[in-house]
C-alpha cells in the first residue's frame, strides 16, 4: 500500500518521490492511482520530457570553450536515483573528450554512505566555494572534506569527516580516530 500523505518516517519516501512525478510530471493527473501507470500509455509526453530534462550528452566543448567549470557530486547512498547515472555519464564525458581535458574543467566526487538527502555519513561540503575559487582564481579543487556537524547549537561543532575524493578515487581507512579525515586517504 502506498504510504499516507505527508510522508513520516515509517513511510516509504521514494513511493513520494515517483508517484508524484509520474502523477504531476508524466501523466499530469494528480488522481492516477500509480499502481495502474503504465508506460506505453505516456510514450510522447516521457518523449517529451526526456528532451526537456535528461542531461545525456558527453559532448561538452562549448561549455568548455565558454570557460565553464563542473562540479558533480553523487551520494553513493541515494535512494531516489541511482548514483550510478551520474558516475556513467561523467566517464562518457571522459570518454568524448579525453580524461586530461575533462579533467581541465570537470570534477566528480561520490560521498560514501549518503543518502538522497544528505543523511547516513558526513555529507556537508561547501561546493559553492570550490566552484568560485576555481571559476575566479583558477584554483581547480582536489580531494575535499565532507563533515557532519552538530546542529543543535551555533557552534556548529564537526562531528565526524571523511575526505571526499575525486572519482574513481574512494576514502581508504589508514590509521587514527575514525571520525577524522585525516585518519583516510583518497585511493582507487
Amino acid at each position: 500500500a502506498p504510504p499516507a500523505q505527508p510522508p513520516a518516517p515509517n513511510n516509504g519516501i521514494a513511493w513520494i518521490y515517483g508517484a508524484g512525478g509520474i502523477q504531476y510530471v508524466f501523466a499530469r493527473d494528480p488522481k492516477l492511482d500509480v499502481t495502474t501507470y503504465k508506460v506505453e500509455d505516456h510514450k510522447a509526453r516521457l518523449l517529451e520530457v526526456s528532451k526537456l530534462m535528461d542531461s545525456t550528452d558527453p559532448d561538452l566543448s562549448r561549455f568548455r570553450a565558454r570557460g565553464g567549470r563542473l562540479i558533480m557530486l553523487e551520494h553513493m547512498a541515494d535512494y531516489a536515483q541511482s548514483p550510478y547515472a551520474g558516475i556513467r555519464y561523467f566517464e562518457s564525458v571522459e570518454r568524448k573528450l579525453g580524461k586530461a581535458e575533462t579533467a581541465e574543467f570537470a570534477r566528480l566526487y561520490t560521498a560514501p554512505g549518503v543518502d538522497h538527502v544528505g543523511s547516513g555519513a558526513p555529507a556537508n561540503v561547501d561546493m559553492l566555494s570550490a566552484l568560485v575559487d576555481w571559476v575566479e582564481k583558477g584554483k581547480a579543487p582536489g580531494d575535499l572534506e565532507v563533515i557532519e556537524q552538530k546542529v543543535d547549537a551555533p557552534s556548529f561543532t564537526t562531528l565526524r569527516a571523511l575526505p571526499l575524493c575525486r572519482w574513481p578515487a574512494w576514502p581508504h581507512y589508514k590509521a587514527g580516530p575514525m571520525t577524522a579525515a585525516s585518519s583516510f586517504t583518497c585511493a582507487p
